[in-house]
């Protein structure tokens, strides 16, 4: 195989020439019975500058100046040397360079000089040229061994060819050659890094039998994947295999797989009972396992423990990460609106902690407080907040401008989310769904239905997929402000639109219908929701029954009365606060 030198890069390393990558060798070609090379033994001359003395290119051409001044030359082993010392310095196409030269001179190379060359191309990303070269080993009647293949593989699995590797590996085994620990775990390395979680597992049970160990990486590695899936139980189990059949000894990262993978499961006993298990063994827990158990804390709203764990780590001169801060603060912002307001004043306390600690705000940072003021009705210190975030050159995100539009239209303060609405959209960022939603909310529920109404239109020409749970706030809207023939209108448009209405649409406009003493098209309503396969709930039966109370039929009231009964709902007034819009 030629290789065409092209240029020289900044730092001295010659560049090869780009060509077509290749896709996989005919392997049927690997069945080589007997053939090997027989490689020169080592020179009776000492290698006049060992691999060590060669940490820039130019040592590298002293070196092979001296290499070719005695006679006779030295054996390929110790140009084999000088190739691996100038890879190791990772001038990696300048290899190329010095093999030509020693071809010059007529010193042939060994499977242990292809190797070197075929990892070279694959570190430069070309691993089509290692392929070539791979195949030029066939032609010269060698036999790649498990470190030619390994190369390969690696090299595969750098370029994203991950299956191919596999595929490789596979065929590698096939024909009799028994993998390096190195080449499963960077094979099971790349099966995990694309969710191949289970041809990963396939693997590590067969590496016995090539009496091949499983490295703690390549354990932590498969256990965080499956702890990222879902599958903590499978996880946990590889773990006590681990530690148990395989002897070896887990690692912080193992461990924080693990506490992070229980605690995201809701299982925050096991994992405390894990990280205990880590202290036991002497193992100490750094800032993401901690952070991964006070997340886990946060997430069931167990500041106070969330608290504890996070003082523990500063105690224990472990620096927390802008992360860690940013779940802590989270966790005291939201608690904070359930009636402790000095949780709130923690999380400031925090906020401004981090800046002396040396750790720099982040939009998310901002925007988690911003989102506990909001929460909390603190409206002038979330705006004042989010003027801080601006002075600083941060830019705030779709969330923060959504969590302050939501605030403030909460707090019936329409035009300043109006406003904030419009510099969203000055500054660069489209306004999404749940900006659009929480302020056509606001408007709604502050009476101001016609800029409501021009809202969603402006959505609808904006092309934003609406869903059911929006026309049926629309409808209300309308339905509550006299403008019940445009609800209806609405109504009658959702199918149009390939939605269909589901228990909180239909109840509202037969809620309408009834206040329009449209009683009889409520009932006619109500019969076709049912059709339509979407049940009525208590509170639409307790509509309509009084709707038809209101307009004097009592006895048509005593019949939804009797059905409602036949469907085991609970009789008496419904709690209407606590509705929430689903689907049917």
């Amino acid at each position: 195989m030629i290789f065409l030198v092209r240029r020289v890069n900044s730092s001295g390393c010659l560049l090869i020439n780009n060509t077509h990558s290749l896709l996989l060798p005919i392997f049927s070609r690997l069945i080589t019975s007997g053939r090997s090379y027989v490689s020169g033994g080592k020179t009776q001359f000492e290698i006049p500058c060992n691999s060590e003395q060669i940490k820039k290119l130019d040592d590298a051409f002293s070196c092979f100046d001296k290499l070719i001044t005695l006679k006779p030359f030295p054996s390929i082993h110790t140009f084999n040397q000088l190739l691996s010392s100038i890879s190791r310095i990772r001038c990696y196409s300048s290899v190329f360079m010095f093999y030509r030269r020693m071809k010059l001179i007529g010193i042939r190379p060994s499977i242990v000089t292809y190797t070197i060359l075929i990892n070279c191309c694959c570190r430069l990303g070309e691993t089509g040229y290692g392929f070539c070269l791979f195949c030029d080993i066939l032609k010269r009647g060698y036999d790649p061994d498990s470190i030619t293949f390994t190369c390969l593989i690696k090299g595969l699995c750098l370029q994203g060819e991950v299956h191919h590797a596999y595929e490789l590996f596979g065929k590698m085994t096939e024909t009799g050659i028994v993998p390096t620990a190195v080449a499963c775990g960077t094979i099971i390395s790349g099966l995990c890094r694309i969710g191949e979680v289970g041809l990963a597992l396939g693997l590590q049970k067969n590496m016995a039998k090539w009496n091949c160990k499983l490295s703690v990486v390549s354990y932590g590695l498969i256990i965080d994947t499956l702890c990222k899936r879902g599958l903590v139980d499978e996880a946990l189990s590889l773990f006590s295999q681990m530690i148990n059949d395989s002897k070896i000894i887990p690692n912080v990262v193992v461990y924080s797989s693990l506490v992070n993978g229980l605690c995201k499961e809701g299982r925050i006993n096991e994992a405390i009972g894990l990280f205990d298990n880590m202290s036991s063994r002497g193992i100490s827990a750094n800032a993401i396992t901690y952070s991964s158990l006070i997340h886990g804390f946060s997430q069931r709203g167990l500041w106070k423990e969330a608290k504890r764990y996070f003082d523990e780590m500063v105690d224990r001169g472990i620096f927390p990460t802008v992360i860690t801060y940013s779940i802590l603060i989270d966790c005291l912002a939201k608690e904070g609106k359930m009636g402790e307001a000095g949780r709130l004043e923690e999380a400031q306390r925090l906020f401004d902690l981090m800046v002396d600690k040396g750790l720099k705000h982040d939009e998310h940072n901002f925007t988690v407080l911003i989102n506990g003021y909001c929460k909390n009705f603190r409206m002038d210190d979330a705006m004042q907040l989010f003027k801080k975030m601006k002075q600083k050159g941060l830019k705030p995100t779709q969330v923060t401008y959504a969590t302050l539009v939501d605030g403030l239209c909460r707090n019936g303060r329409d035009g300043t989310a109006m406003s904030l609405l419009l510099e969203m959209q000055s500054v660069g960022l489209s306004p999404n769904e749940v900006v659009y939603g929480a302020m056509l909310n606001g408007l709604l529920k502050n009476g101001c239905i016609d800029d409501a109404v021009e809202l969603f239109q402006s959505m609808e020409g904006k092309g934003f997929k609406i869903n059911i749970q929006t026309y049926s706030l629309v409808i209300d809207g309308l339905c509550k402000a006299g403008k019940f023939g445009d609800a209806r209108k609405l109504f009658f448009k959702i199918s149009d639109k390939g939605l269909a209405p589901n228990v909180v649409t239909y109840t509202i406009m037969i809620n309408g219908m009834c206040k329009e003493s449209m009683l009889f098209e409520a009932e006619k309503l109500m019969f076709e929701m049912e059709k339509n396969g979407c049940a009525p709930d208590t509170i639409t039966y307790y509509t309509i029954i009084k709707g038809f109370l209101g307009g004097g039929d009592v006895k048509k009231a005593a019949e939804f009365l009797q059905k409602m009964r036949e469907q085991n709902f609970p009789e008496g007034r419904p709690q209407l606060s606590t509705r929430k819009h689903r689907n049917c």
